[in-house]
């Protein structure tokens, strides 16, 4: 679960850049710049995830939503793990 939830993080950071991880690209939009641990708690288990710093902009995983169920956020990451196509 914490490699599935670590690789949808990925996934919106390059997004939001417009370049994957080390990757050079002419028209991207920010840099990396580091990363913070932070654990999101469920009841089911504890997830450490590595939040990417941006260099001119910061980011916020859409996964743990503030005053959301955390029962209700994990289902919406299963969700669109399976719409992204990422399989287990």
């Amino acid at each position: 679960m914490q490699l599935l939830t670590q690789m949808l993080v990925e996934l919106e950071v390059e997004q939001k850049v417009g370049a994957g991880k080390q990757e050079r690209m002419p028209d991207r939009k920010n840099y990396r710049n580091g990363h913070h641990q932070r654990t999101w708690k469920t009841r089911v288990a504890e997830i450490d995830l590595a939040i990417p710093k941006l260099h001119k902009d910061s980011y916020l995983p859409s996964l743990p939503e503030p005053r959301r169920p955390t029962e209700k956020a994990l289902l919406a990451v299963i969700q669109e793990a399976y719409l992204k196509g990422v399989s287990t």
